[in-house]
């Protein structure tokens, strides 16, 4: 079941988080030199694809075109509802085949270590869900 009400939540949800990254000097500072992007399709929500992209500096998230980005993942709404509040690691999803990676697995493994900068400002963002 998708934990969001529609696509255009999760979508809000995720721009919401990414204005605030682009607010946090150690992460902004770290990426001054990066180069990648990850592209998110959720597959309980239909026509739902973002995309986060780090790049000298600066983080920006586009809805769509999730096939372009360095690293793209394919999951349901509720694996990444779990893997943005830290409740699932990226690779223990990955295992366990609730997500499906496209991409190289190595920059897969250096775009999760910037999930520690998205996990509390996500679960700020969605303190208004209801979950079960």
């Amino acid at each position: 079941m998708a934990v969001y009400a529609n696509r255009e939540e999760l979508i809000a949800i995720l721009d919401q988080v990414v204005a605030e990254l682009n607010k946090n000097e150690t992460l902004t500072t770290r990426i001054r030199s990066a180069n990648v992007s990850l592209g998110i399709n959720v597959t309980d929500l239909p026509g739902t694809e973002y995309v986060i992209a780090f790049s000298k500096g600066v983080i920006t998230g586009t809805a769509g075109s999730a096939s372009a980005a360095t690293v793209g993942i394919t999951l349901a709404s509720d694996t990444l509802d779990r893997i943005f509040l830290g409740r699932l690691s990226g690779e223990s999803a990955y295992f366990s085949g609730a997500l499906r990676l496209r991409g190289d697995e190595w920059m897969a493994e250096s775009v999760a270590n910037y999930i520690y900068y998205i996990t509390p400002l996500y679960k700020a963002a969605t303190e208004h869900l209801s979950r079960d």
